[in-house]
């Protein structure tokens, strides 16, 4: 009897847990598609690579990349109320200061193409969302 009413009392716990992780997905939504987050891995990659980075400069720009799009990806959550023309201000933003950091620690040449390149996806999330 006691493990029946504890097999029902976590069936019900796992069905509840699961429905609320259900609500959460459908609270969010991403600024940056699969297909821009793979192009955000292979212009990590691409970008190392122009770039000759030593192994202590990749991980500094790495940490700085993965720091912003991480949070430019939580902008579209619909638990932070944003509209349309926030989370465009709010993206601009965040490239500023991705931009500024990076420059920080790269030279002319390679800050150059970190702008060139990281432009083309925030281009992509321009044309797809239809901001101007």
């Amino acid at each position: 009897m006691r493990i029946t009413i504890t097999a029902i009392l976590l069936l019900m716990f796992i069905s509840v847990s699961a429905q609320a992780q259900e609500e959460k997905v459908k609270e969010k939504v991403k600024i940056f598609t699969s297909g821009e987050k793979d192009n955000l891995q292979f212009f990590f990659k691409e970008q190392v690579d122009k770039m000759k980075l030593s192994e202590d400069l990749r991980d500094d720009y790495y940490g700085i990349i993965l720091y912003y799009t991480n949070k430019m990806g939580r902008i579209g959550n619909k638990d932070k109320g944003y509209t349309e023309a926030e989370k465009k201000t709010k993206l601009d933003a965040m490239v500023i200061q991705l931009n500024d950091e990076a420059k920080e620690i790269l030279t002319k040449e390679q800050y150059q193409i970190h702008k060139e390149s990281f432009g083309k996806i925030v281009t992509s999330v321009y044309n797809r969302k239809g901001w101007k």
